[in-house]
């Protein structure tokens, strides 16, 4: 099977990916910039070795005895690509072609700014790497990580997603999903898009959050001016605004409105619908 290296693993769908690989007894290593906070994350179970995309003098230490790399990006950040792209290079003079990489459904659609996802798909199979490309869809996750306040203390849902629907996945399934692609070799040059079971608007999300809560949630459908307006006097750095506005156009403009199998067609399972998520999020 060989040693897994874990990029991105102390975010949301890192944390999922290296408990299912810690449950599993699977041979990995971390990789994070900041090993001490990791250890306090995962604790001595877990290897950590120090890792720094925008360093290069960390890249060789941290692949020893490295037979494959799970790839995920750092978060909130234009241009990922003039990061990742040295990396895979390196990966590959150390004879590591193994690469299960995170990408993001549609992310061909989220305009020039945002194009990074298309760039490194484009060199993993341009460049004969034996990748699996992962484009999951939006998270599940993300009404607790990023709008526990608005529903908690306003009671709101607040994004520019007009009234576009979108499969939203969950991140225990996009975890289950990718340990299955590091383990096996059936995956080797394939693309997975990970949706879950129900295409949903905002304002279905909304409804659904109610029902788990038991308090009226609404969805104001933010244009987005205002969405950029109120993150801007909320103190967001202006490119925040920008970046999560042309994000989440791609379900205002209906491009990710749809539904695949490929949850299921790896893993075996059916996809975890969102008010399952919400339910597991909400009331633990």
């Amino acid at each position: 099977m060989g040693k897994i290296f874990v990029t991105g693993a102390t975010g949301t769908n890192g944390k999922a990916l290296v408990k299912k690989l810690t449950e599993r007894k699977i041979d990995f290593v971390v990789g994070s910039r900041n090993v001490e906070k990791a250890k306090e994350v995962f604790g001595k179970e877990v290897q950590i070795r120090t890792f720094d995309f925008s360093d290069a003098s960390t890249f060789e230490n941290s692949l020893k005895g490295i037979d494959k790399v799970f790839l995920l990006g750092p978060p909130l950040q234009l241009k990922v690509d003039e990061l990742i792209i040295p990396f895979l290079d390196f990966i590959k003079k150390q004879g590591i072609n193994r690469i299960v990489y995170f990408s993001a459904l549609a992310s061909d659609k989220m305009g020039s700014q945002l194009d990074f996802h298309t760039k490194i798909e484009q060199k993993l199979k341009n460049e004969n790497y034996d990748y699996t490309i992962l484009q999951p869809s939006f998270f599940s996750q993300n009404f607790k990580n990023y709008e526990f306040e608005n529903i908690n203390e306003r009671n709101i849902v607040f994004m520019p997603a007009g009234e576009g629907k979108v499969g939203f996945v969950d991140v225990e399934d996009i975890a289950t999903v990718a340990v299955e692609t590091l383990i096996s070799d059936e995956h080797s040059k394939k693309v997975y898009r990970l949706t879950g079971p129900e295409l949903l608007s905002y304002f279905d999300a909304a409804a659904i959050i109610s029902e788990v809560l038991s308090k009226e949630i609404h969805y104001p459908n933010p244009s987005p001016e205002i969405f950029k307006q109120v993150l801007e006097t909320s103190g967001a750095p202006t490119f925040v605004g920008d970046y999560l506005t042309d994000v989440y156009q791609i379900i205002a403009k209906s491009e990710v409105n749809l539904l695949t199998d490929d949850v299921f067609l790896v893993t075996g399972k059916k996809p975890t619908t969102l008010k399952e998520v919400l339910e597991r999020d909400f009331k633990n």
